[in-house]
């Protein structure tokens, strides 16, 4: 069988002497490879750009960042271009460029509180989603701990070969409880997803519903009236198939730079550069769910909003010219950062010979 060669080159020289051996010189800091050097990772990142989750599961609440007040604008804009009823035909030819002019022209027109059209509802989302989370949390931590001592206080009688076995069994219920509980908050975690989608979907209308009389919440009354309460969840499907591809994607680029960087002396900030890096690549590739479910969200009969659309035309109408260049420039970003690292890890070796 041909085996395929590694991301990150290995080196051939001889085994690295303990640093009391060594003379001076140069130390590189070096992280220890394993297994849960991917949380680290993922911990790191997220103290340095807000981003992360606190906690590691799928029930993981997200940090506060601020980035958030840079973020939201260009969420709002690429929801004008994407949903806007005067601009729909536009949106094969969205870019960055076209994003910013978006920005531009609605600052122009309506100033900042344009700009930031419908962030409360989006902030009020985020909030009782993670509220959410955090309850369903403490609750299946409290089961587990209550389970866990009504297995643990009938077992310690046993001695010798009884004790032993009980042990392995111990082990053993452990294990499918962590798998089980694994299963049970990642489905509790997407109920939670659909149970806040309304608040999701409101934020999102908001934002071409510029000029449009009434609050929020008649809105959300007439939309229920006028056309279902399904209509409140128009888009769930494809929202929640983007959060499982990305989630997905993120799992296997992690492992895709552990299982490649074994046997090199990859340093962690160099393993965080290369997962930011992929993490760019592999959102062009899940961003187009991602638009079918924005653009459904704003899909709808009432009055100033986009006009239902079958969804092969919608999927045609998708930037997919701008996704191309966007893969070739991150892709190229990512080629250079790892070649960058191969060369670094070739001159510690050397320097280290």
């Amino acid at each position: 069988q041909v085996r395929a060669a590694p991301l990150l080159s290995q080196s051939r020289s001889p085994p690295r002497p303990p640093p009391a051996q060594r003379g001076g010189g140069h130390r590189s800091l070096k992280m220890p490879d394993r297994p849960g050097e991917s949380h680290e990772m993922g911990a790191a990142l997220a103290s340095l750009t807000g981003l992360g989750p606190k906690t590691d599961g799928p029930l993981a609440v997200s940090y506060p960042s601020p980035m958030m007040v840079l973020s939201y604008p260009l969420f709002a804009a690429n929801v004008r271009i994407l949903c806007d009823k005067d601009s729909w035909r536009s949106r094969g030819s969205s870019s960055l460029a076209t994003t910013f002019v978006s920005m531009q022209s609605t600052y122009r027109s309506e100033g900042f509180p344009g700009v930031y059209r419908g962030g409360q509802l989006f902030l009020l989302h985020q909030g009782c989603r993670d509220l959410l989370k955090v309850i369903a949390e403490r609750g299946f931590k409290f089961v587990e701990d209550r389970d866990a001592r009504r297995s643990g206080g009938g077992g310690s009688a046993g001695s010798g070969k009884g004790a032993g076995k009980s042990k392995n069994r111990g082990e053993e219920g452990e294990l499918a409880v962590s798998v089980s509980g694994r299963r049970w908050r990642l489905a509790t975690k997407y109920l939670i997803d659909a149970i806040c989608y309304p608040l999701l979907l409101a934020s999102t209308r908001t934002i071409i519903l510029h000029g449009a009389e009434g609050s929020s919440l008649e809105h959300i009354r007439a939309w229920r009236e006028q056309e279902g309460m399904l209509s409140l969840f128009s888009g769930l499907a494809a929202s929640l198939l983007s959060t499982a591809l990305e989630e997905f994607m993120d799992w296997v680029l992690a492992w895709c730079i552990e299982h490649c960087s074994q046997g090199s002396h990859v340093e962690l900030a160099d393993k965080m550069l290369l997962r930011a890096s992929g993490s760019s690549v592999v959102s062009i590739f899940t961003s187009p769910v991602n638009y079918i479910g924005v653009i459904q969200r704003c899909q709808s009969n009432f009055n100033g909003m986009l006009a239902p659309e079958p969804l092969p035309d919608l999927v045609k109408s998708l930037p997919w010219r701008g996704s191309m260049y966007q893969f070739f420039m991150f892709g190229g970003i990512m080629a250079l950062n790892v070649r960058l690292i191969q060369w670094k890890i070739q001159l510690q070796n050397e320097d280290d010979e």
